[in-house]
């Protein structure tokens, strides 16, 4: 069952090995990145390697500390969320091929158990959930084919990185969720697909970001119409 630790996510079996730890997602060499991957083909892929190609260009950070290509790459990240919310359905339908035998992510049953931890934990005031600031809400794009797209920042108002996210519908059943190793696009921040199905009108969304308490977290939750 996936849980939290001091490094984010991690799955386990019953005698304690880890199958999966989420860390930083290393882009060094794109094609060793599964990321890269994926998102270079298909009606995206255009726009996807044009932001790649700038952001390679800016690397390193301005005098305030903000990554150069946060401000010279701006545009590029802009249009490259739009296509990706206008076509999630096809990046949710076509996984990556012949991932890495090395991987080992969380499964459908595990990403359940851990919602399902999450859950229990904040009924009974284990951790602690809040609304989302207002300059951070997650952005929610359907597109018609009935595949819905959220943008979540990866990095909360207090620079604190996001371990994960999951997605409920109206009766509290996981229809989605993501490591931050997942979820990543850099400039355009964090992006968690789900299907529609018929008759889903709302979503919870839920995102759990590091804190400065090594034995905590920080849960932010949001209600969002779909129609």
């Amino acid at each position: 069952v996936p849980r939290i630790t001091s490094r984010g996510l991690a799955t386990a079996r019953p005698d304690d090995a880890p199958l999966f730890d989420g860390g930083e997602l290393e882009q060094d060499d794109h094609d060793d990145c599964p990321m890269c991957r994926k998102f270079s083909k298909g009606p995206c892929g255009h726009r996807f390697k044009k932001w790649l190609a700038c952001t390679d260009s800016h690397p390193g950070k301005d005098a305030q500390g903000e990554p150069l290509h946060l401000q010279k790459c701006s545009d590029l990240a802009h249009s490259l969320a739009e296509c990706l919310g206008r076509n999630g359905d096809y990046y949710s339908n076509n996984a990556e091929e012949d991932p890495p035998a090395s991987t080992s992510k969380p499964n459908v049953d595990q990403w359940k158990a851990f919602a399902k931890k999450m859950e229990a934990g904040i009924e009974c005031r284990k951790y602690t959930m809040t609304d989302f600031p207002s300059e951070t809400l997650p952005r929610v794009q359907i597109s018609r084919s009935g595949t819905g797209a959220v943008f979540i920042g990866c990095e909360d108002v207090k620079r604190q990185t996001i371990i994960a996210a999951y997605i409920l519908d109206e009766q509290g059943e996981l229809i989605a969720a993501g490591s931050k190793h997942d979820m990543e696009l850099e400039a355009v921040g964090c992006v968690l697909q789900f299907k529609i199905s018929n008759g889903l009108k709302e979503v919870t969304i839920r995102t759990i970001y590091d804190s400065e308490d090594e034995d905590a977290v920080v849960i932010y939750t949001m209600k969002a119409k779909l129609s």
